[in-house]
């Protein structure tokens, strides 16, 4: 298997994000993937990766690509690897992302607030919908999991003033 430069910049990345994982086992590991990377990409570090709404909110066909090439290689990424950028801003902007991703994951497997969160944040970014169908959207697309829709409802909430207050949405999306 040829593995990309993509795959190896993405795995000192990931050693650099609290509650990431080179694993892409199982469904949650790979939405854990995509949502930690969205996350990052939404405070303004690009890193070459697109996205477009999919069943469970942000998707990117080439960052799951690279996952899995990563997956290949994981043990050749030094264990206390980090990524650096060469500008400071980027750096810092960086930092930013993984101060936010700790502030909202309690271990690798809470991914729900994570999922909201890069799932509101792109629908924000992406529409021009109104925050109350913002909100019905995400929830409609988690209710399929064994959650409360009123527990959604109110995380959502609370994420959306998280983003606000990150800067990453207006607050005044009516």
């Amino acid at each position: 298997m040829i593995i990309s430069p993509s795959a190896v910049n993405l795995g000192y990345i990931l050693r650099s994000i609290p509650h990431s994982s080179f694993k892409m086992d199982t469904f949650n590991d790979r939405l854990r993937l995509q949502k930690l990377v969205y996350m990052v990409e939404a405070f303004g570090v690009y890193l070459g990766y697109d996205y477009s709404w999919y069943l469970r909110g942000p998707y990117c066909t080439s960052l799951a690509r690279a996952g899995f090439e990563l997956e290949q290689i994981a043990s050749e990424i030094p264990p206390h690897a980090k990524a650096e950028f060469m500008y400071s801003e980027t750096q810092k902007k960086f930092k930013r992302a993984t101060r936010f991703i700790r502030s909202i994951m309690d271990d690798p497997d809470d991914i729900t607030r994570l999922e909201i969160a890069s799932s509101l944040h792109l629908l924000v970014v992406t529409t021009n919908m109104a925050k109350p169908d913002i909100i019905s959207r995400v929830i409609s697309k988690m209710s399929g999991l064994d959650i409360d829709r009123d527990f959604l409802s109110r995380s959502c909430e609370d994420m959306w003033r998280k983003l606000c207050k990150e800067d990453l949405i207006p607050d005044e999306r009516k």
